[in-house]
C-alpha cells in the first residue's frame, strides 16, 4: 500500500484552493475562511484517499469529477462572494488546470516506477509555474474583468469546459495505453488552441474595459461641467447684483434720508434690511481640491432645493495620488445614491445626508450616511439599485476602491444607509 497516495487528494485540493483564491473574491473573512477550507480538505482526504488506493490511479481518474471537483464545487460556492455564472467559469478553469498539470505528472511517475510520490512531486513542482503565471499576469484583469461584467459569463464559460473536456479525455487514453507521445501531440495542440482564443478573449476585455473608462469619465465631466456652469451663472447673477447695488446706491441712500425725514423710520429699517438681503450668495467651499469640491457644491444645493439636510466635513487637499476624474467620480456617485436614496422617502419623513473626508497622507477615508427606505436590497456585499439598467455607479465606486487596495463597506440599518470607502493612496 502506497501510503504517498493520501497526499494526492491533498495536493488536488490545495492546487484547486490556491487559483481559486487568486481569481474569485469570497464573502467571508480569511480567518473563517480558512476553517471552511481546511475542513473541506480533511474531509474530502477521507473520502477520496481510500477510493485512490483500493482502487488505483487509473479507476480513480474516472471518478474524479465526482467525488473531487463536484463537492469542491459546492464549497467553492458557499465561500464566494458572486455566486453566479463568473464562478462557473473560475471553475472550469481551475478544472482546467488541474488536467494542465496532470498528464505531464502522470508520465513522470510512470518513468519512476509508477510512483505516487514522483506524481505528487510533480505536481506540486508544475502547478508552482502557473501559480507565478496566475498571479502576476492573469489575476489583475481577470478580476478587473468580473468587476465591470456582469453578463455573458455563460458564453465564455463553453471555452474552459471544452478545453478540459478535450485534456480529460486524452488523459484517460493515456492511462489505458501508456502512449505518452501521442497524448503529449494532442494536448498540445489542444493548450495551443485554447490559448489563443484565450488571447483573443485578453483582447476583447480590453476594449470592454476602455469603454467602460471611456463612458464613466464622459459622465464624470458632465457633472463636472454643469458643476462649472452652475457656478458661473452663480457668479454671474451676484456680480450683476453687485453692479446695480453701486449704481444705485447714491439714489437708495437719498430714498433712506428722505424717508427718515418725514418720521417714517420703520419703512427705512425695512428698506435697508431688503436692500441687504439682496444678492447675498456666497460659493460653499468644502474643501481645497476644486473637481471634488464642485461636485459637492453640485449635489449639496440640488439635496437642499428638495429639503433634504445636508452636512459636509471633508479635508480634501488640493493634491491627491488618484486622478481628479476619478476621485471626483467616487464622490459623485456616492452623493448620487444618497440623493436618490432620500427621494424615494415619503413626504413628512425627515430627509438627511452627512458628507465625512479625511486624508492623513497615506490613507483617504470616505464616508456618506443618508436615510433611506427600510427594504434595502443587498447582493453579495453590494446594495441592488431599483432603477432599470442602475448599479453602475456602485460598480464604478468598487472598482476605484479595488484600483487602490482600499475596502468598502455598504450597510443598511434602522433607516440609514451608510457607505464607507477606504483607499490606500
Amino acid at each position: 500500500m502506497d501510503f504517498a497516495a493520501f497526499l494526492m487528494p491533498v495536493i488536488s485540493l490545495l492546487t484547486a484552493q490556491i487559483t481559486t483564491l487568486e481569481l474569485a473574491r469570497f464573502r467571508f473573512p480569511p480567518k473563517k475562511l480558512f476553517i471552511i477550507l481546511s475542513l473541506e480538505m480533511l474531509i474530502q482526504t477521507a473520502l477520496n484517499a481510500p477510493i485512490l488506493i483500493f482502487t488505483g490511479l487509473e479507476q480513480y481518474a474516472l471518478w474524479y469529477i465526482l467525488v473531487m471537483d463536484v463537492p469542491a464545487a459546492i464549497t467553492f460556492f458557499y465561500i464566494s462572494e458572486r455566486r453566479d455564472l463568473r464562478d462557473i467559469f473560475t471553475i472550469l478553469v481551475t478544472i482546467y488546470v488541474s488536467f494542465i498539470i496532470s498528464i505531464p505528472s502522470k508520465w513522470i511517475s510512470q518513468q519512476k516506477g509508477d510512483s505516487y510520490l514522483w506524481y505528487n512531486l510533480s505536481r506540486i513542482i508544475i502547478f508552482a509555474f502557473m501559480y507565478l503565471i496566475i498571479h502576476f499576469f492573469i489575476r489583475k484583469r481577470y478580476l478587473q474583468l468580473q468587476d465591470e461584467i456582469e453578463k455573458g459569463w455563460g458564453i465564455f464559460s463553453i471555452l474552459p469546459f471544452i478545453g478540459g473536456l478535450l485534456l480529460y479525455f486524452e488523459y484517460m487514453q493515456y492511462s489505458k495505453n501508456g502512449n505518452f507521445s501521442m497524448v503529449f501531440m494532442r494536448c498540445l495542440i489542444t493548450i495551443i488552441i485554447m490559448m489563443t482564443v484565450f488571447v483573443v478573449f485578453s483582447y476583447v476585455f480590453d476594449q470592454l474595459h476602455e469603454k467602460y473608462l471611456v463612458l464613466e469619465q464622459k459622465r464624470i465631466l458632465d457633472m463636472q461641467n454643469k458643476a462649472q456652469r452652475d457656478q458661473f451663472e452663480h457668479h454671474k447673477e451676484a456680480s450683476e447684483i453687485t453692479n446695480r447695488r453701486w449704481h444705485d446706491m447714491r439714489h437708495n441712500i437719498l430714498e433712506i434720508i428722505e424717508l427718515l425725514e418725514n418720521g417714517k423710520a420703520e419703512i427705512a429699517i425695512s428698506y435697508l434690511k431688503e436692500q441687504l438681503g439682496v444678492g447675498e450668495i456666497h460659493k460653499e467651499m468644502y474643501c481645497l481640491h476644486p473637481a471634488v469640491n464642485s461636485i459637492l457644491c453640485l449635489w449639496s444645493e440640488r439635496a437642499r432645493n428638495t429639503g433634504i439636510d445636508v452636512v459636509i466635513r471633508t479635508n480634501v487637499p488640493e493634491n491627491l495620488a488618484i486622478e481628479p476624474m476619478e476621485i471626483s467620480a467616487l464622490f459623485a456617485n456616492a452623493f448620487e445614491n444618497a440623493y436618490e436614496g432620500c427621494q424615494r422617502i415619503p413626504e413628512g419623513i425627515q430627509k438627511f445626508i452627512k458628507v465625512d473626508a479625511r486624508y492623513n497622507g497615506k490613507q483617504f477615508a470616505i464616508s456618506v450616511m443618508n436615510s433611506c427606505l427600510e427594504n434595502i436590497e443587498f447582493e453579495g456585499d453590494l446594495p441592488v439599485s431599483s432603477k432599470k439598467g442602475g448599479g453602475i455607479g456602485t460598480r464604478s465606486m468598487a472598482y476605484t476602491v479595488q484600483r487602490f487596495h482600499g475596502t468598502k463597506y455598504f450597510v443598511a440599518k434602522d433607516g440609514v444607509f451608510t457607505a464607507r470607502f477606504l483607499l490606500n493612496l
